[in-house]
């Protein structure tokens, strides 16, 4: 079982879209540098077609970079739920937010948590509007904390 730390939900980001935003920037450039020599020597053909090449590299990179931003916000809209419960936890259980660990970085019906003092399970009611706390224990738990 795995359990995903406070400052895993918090820290972790997808450092790809730095990279992909840096690839889009250089492939602008690349392409409107050989479309612009191609602008200035008409008569050699390869700088046109290289240009097409990188204009529709760009174009394919901002499709992925475009889906790519609408994935990570909703990743970020779950993950903020999930922080908000863990700190709803962690103030009923009279610990610091840091010193949790859960078994899901979203909300979900059955969530597990990690504590200094044990194991808890998070039931909410039907319509998520409250929960209920309780101790439980594991058998032969093999668990696996994933941190930041």
């Amino acid at each position: 079982m795995t359990f995903y730390t406070y400052g895993y939900l918090t820290q972790h980001h997808n450092t790809w879209q730095y990279a992909r935003i840096g690839l889009i920037i250089a492939l602008l450039i690349i392409f409107i540098g050989l479309f612009v020599y191609y602008l200035r020597h008409r008569w050699n053909v390869k700088y046109k077609d290289l240009s097409i090449i990188s204009g529709t590299l760009l174009l394919l990179t901002l499709g992925f970079q475009i889906n790519s931003l609408v994935s990570l916000r909703s990743a970020t809209e779950q993950t903020g739920e999930i922080t908000a419960t863990v700190k709803q936890v962690a103030k009923q259980l009279a610990v610091k937010p840091a010193d949790l660990a859960v078994n899901a970085t979203t909300t979900n019906n059955n969530l597990l948590f990690k504590t200094p003092k044990g194991y808890y399970r998070l039931d909410y009611n039907s319509d998520g509007s409250a929960y209920v706390l309780e101790k439980v224990n594991l058998h032969h738990p093999k668990v696996t904390l994933t941190k930041e």
